[in-house]
């Protein structure tokens, strides 16, 4: 045998190009032909048991789905399904990061890193149509605990609610499941869900660790994605805004804000809020990323002057806007 049989090809088609050598058997494709097939330069190892088409590359997909399709009792998991369900600030560190079951010793390439575990539950597996299985949002998250520091963690928190993956309950009730004493990785992450700021998640990094920073300084009726109604514009969202005082901070780090036509928009969007008593602060990501510190203390001092303009006009018996 010097070509694959169809029914083989059509396997590798939908497994990343990967196929076991029990498929391989079930397909009568003999131990004999199959070495014939890797001479021929048409089949090469991906890892033991496991083969892929030569020449193509073994990238992180193919590895993964090698590994799913030759051990069924793996399941992909930590930084490597972070990467898979593109999860903000989950490592890129090149190893397949798997759980296997207790006592077992799933594979010995050097890019593979198993985590024996018998805590994992059902629900906590998505089997992809490559067939590679992985770890579910909540439950990958919960496992990035072991290779972030709280504030990266929040981000990639914010980042899986954002897309939707999962909710806040969802990954307090996965976190509660795995929090026994042997792991207080599980017991931190569900410290740094405690300190999110309640409302709906942030829509990028920087909105995360300004909504943090501000809050952190006193602002505590702070609100992410605030939505208000603005003639002329329709249902306008601020990144995060005080609501009783019609104050906003917007986060301009998308290059759009630095392009003439951002510019001209955002300008326009200022006035027509400002009209209707909102105040909008704009900071861009030079002055996040170079002079933090100093512009979260300018925002906190224009939200006090804000909290004094408000309540005079109030005591006065003018209307703040």
């Amino acid at each position: 045998m010097s070509a694959l049989e169809r029914p083989v090809v059509s396997w590798m088609r939908h497994h990343r190009a990967t196929v076991s050598s029990e498929v391989l058997a079930a397909d009568g494709t003999s131990l004999d032909q199959r070495k014939r097939l890797v001479r021929a330069g048409v089949l090469e190892r991906v890892v033991d048991g496991c083969y892929g088409f030569a020449g193509a590359p073994q990238d992180e997909l193919v590895r993964c789905a090698a590994l799913c399709t030759s051990r069924p009792q793996l399941v992909v998991a930590g930084p490597t399904a972070g990467r898979l369900w593109d999860i903000r600030r989950s490592p890129r560190d090149g190893v397949v990061h798997v759980l296997a079951p207790p006592a077992s010793h799933p594979c010995r390439e050097p890019w593979v890193r198993a985590y024996r575990t018998a805590l994992i539950h059902g629900d906590e597996i998505v089997t992809r149509p490559d067939g590679i299985r992985v770890t579910n949002p909540p439950r990958t998250l919960v496992d990035l605990t072991r290779f972030l520091p709280d504030l990266e963690l929040r981000s990639a928190i914010e980042s899986a609610l954002n897309a939707e993956m999962c909710s806040v309950g969802m990954l307090q009730r996965t976190a509660e499941r795995l929090a026994t004493p042997g792991r207080p990785w599980a017991r931190r992450f569900l410290g740094v869900l405690a300190t999110r700021h309640p409302g709906a998640p942030a829509q990028s990094e920087w909105e995360a660790k300004v909504v943090d920073a501000l809050v952190a300084r006193g602002i505590r009726d702070l609100e992410r994605q605030v939505v208000a109604d603005v003639p002329g514009l329709g249902r306008v969202r601020f990144d995060a805004a005080v609501r009783s005082l019609r104050w906003a901070v917007e986060i301009d780090v998308h290059p759009e804000h630095v392009l003439s036509a951002g510019v001209a928009r955002d300008k326009r969007r200022d006035r027509l809020t400002r009209a209707v008593g909102w105040q909008t602060e704009r900071v861009s990501e030079d002055e996040l990323r170079d002079r933090f510190d100093e512009t979260m203390r300018q925002l906190v001092d224009s939200v006090a002057r804000r909290r004094t303009d408000v309540a005079a006009r109030t005591r006065a018996g003018r209307s703040p806007w």
